[in-house]
C-alpha cells in the first residue's frame, strides 16, 4: 500500500500523482465527510469499493498500531 501526499494549488485544484492518474483513470468519483474522502474511478462497482476500503482500513490500523509501538 501507497501513501501520497496530494496539496491543492493556489486555485484550490488538486493533482493526483501519475501513478494515481493511471490506476485509477480519467473519471473519477469522490464521496467525502467532514475530515475524510474516497476517491475511485467512475466505473468500479460499489462491492469492490467496500472490498478495497477494508483493505485501506487494515492498513490504517497497522499503521496506527506500529506507531504506538514507536511511542513507547
Amino acid at each position: 500500500m501507497v501513501k501520497f501526499k496530494v496539496k491543492a494549488n493556489p486555485q484550490g485544484q488538486y493533482y493526483f500523482p501519475k501513478e494515481v492518474r493511471e490506476e485509477l483513470g480519467e473519471k473519477l468519483e469522490l464521496i467525502c465527510n467532514a475530515k475524510a474522502a474516497i476517491v475511485y474511478s467512475y466505473e468500479t462497482r460499489l462491492e469492490t469499493i467496500l472490498e478495497s476500503l477494508e483493505i485501506i482500513k487494515k492498513d490504517l490500523k497497522h499503521r496506527l498500531r506500529i506507531r504506538k509501538e514507536h511511542e513507547k
